[in-house]
This record gives structure tokens, C-alpha cells and sequence, in this order.
């Protein structure tokens, strides 16, 4: 694969996650944000937002009629059952453009694309740790109210992508709920 400015990529996110996330707020001042995500697909050639308020989260149990621990707490973590899943991914347009355009251009698979894929793993990550060093998701008791982590749709690696980015954006406290995620139900 050519080479490709991350540094320039994890801004572009960065500055694409602060307006995806700000404009949610904006839309639901009185819902509680539980977790907030940035998730890619297995070709590496997008990034949307995700999110989701305790809030949402009780309209989606009750209107799925969720009452198993596994389907609760699927309802609670899977980023797309999320209410806001993908929710203002417009402002992720030039990103995933990028992306697209990038790697359309080279040879599929091999250990290049694996290394590219990686590094866009870091960059959203380093991304939403920006942010969050900003203080943007809230500091003290509230930052330790929200979960932050990336994911990829429909991955065998999303879960350990999860796990990863959940242990380096999150407190230890934040991220031991995060890594019980499937152990028990918590709705």
C-alpha cells in the first residue's frame, strides 16, 4: 500500500466525532449518554458514530420486549442497536471518502492492508483520546458515567478492537464494567 497521513486522518476523526457527538447532545439534552463509539468495517473504509442513553436504552428494551440477560445486555453494547447508531455519520463524509479512495487504489489484503487497518484502528482511537483529553466527554463523576471504545460491524476482531480501545480511553473502573460487558445483564 502507498503511503497515508494518519496524523492528518486522526484529526479529520477527531474534529467528525467532537461535531457527531456534540450535535447529539444538542439533540437530547436530558437523556444520560452511557457510551459513546466510533466504529469502522472490515475493509477499513469508513468510520461512523455511534451512541446510546440509558434512556434509549429502556425505549429499546421495551419496545423489543427485551427480558433475557443476553439480549439486555446485547441492547446495552452491540453499537448497532444502538438508537443513535450512525447518527450524523454525515460529518464522517470526507473521512470515510479518504478511506474509500485509499484503499480501492491498492491490492487487497496481504500484510500491507493488515498494517493499514491497524494504523486506522490507532487513529480513531487516538482520535476520541483526544477529545477526551480535552475534556470534551465530561471530567470526574461524569466522564466515569460514559464508556468510550471502538468497534467493527459485523468482525470476528470486533470484540478484542472493543476490548483494546475500551482499556486505553477508559478508567480501569470504566473499563473492568466494559470487559464484564457479557458476563451479566445491566439494563
Amino acid at each position: 500500500m502507498t503511503s497515508f497521513d494518519f496524523e492528518t486522518l486522526r484529526t479529520q476523526i477527531r474534529e467528525a466525532a467532537r461535531t457527531a457527538f456534540a450535535a447529539l447532545r444538542a439533540q437530547h439534552p436530558n437523556e444520560r449518554f452511557y457510551a459513546m463509539a466510533l466504529y469502522t468495517d472490515d475493509g477499513a473504509m469508513t468510520v461512523c458514530p455511534s451512541a446510546n442513553s440509558e434512556e434509549a436504552l429502556q425505549r429499546i428494551l421495551l419496545d423489543n420486549d427485551c427480558t433475557e440477560p443476553a439480549d439486555i445486555a446485547y441492547s446495552r453494547w452491540g453499537t448497532a442497536e444502538w438508537a443513535y447508531e450512525h447518527q450524523h455519520a454525515g460529518d464522517f463524509t470526507a473521512v470515510s471518502d479518504r478511506l474509500r479512495a485509499h484503499v480501492l487504489k491498492q491490492k487487497s489484503g496481504g500484510r500491507a492492508f493488515a498494517a493499514f487497518r491497524s494504523q486506522l484502528h490507532d487513529a480513531m482511537v487516538n482520535a476520541l483520546a483526544d477529545l477526551d483529553q480535552e475534556g470534551f466527554f465530561g471530567t470526574g463523576t461524569d466522564r466515569q458515567a460514559l464508556t468510550l471504545f471502538c468497534s467493527i460491524s459485523d468482525s470476528d476482531d470486533a470484540e478484542a478492537f472493543e476490548d483494546d480501545s475500551a482499556k486505553r480511553l477508559n478508567s480501569p473502573a470504566v473499563f473492568a464494567r466494559f470487559k464484564a460487558r457479557w458476563d451479566a445483564p445491566s439494563a
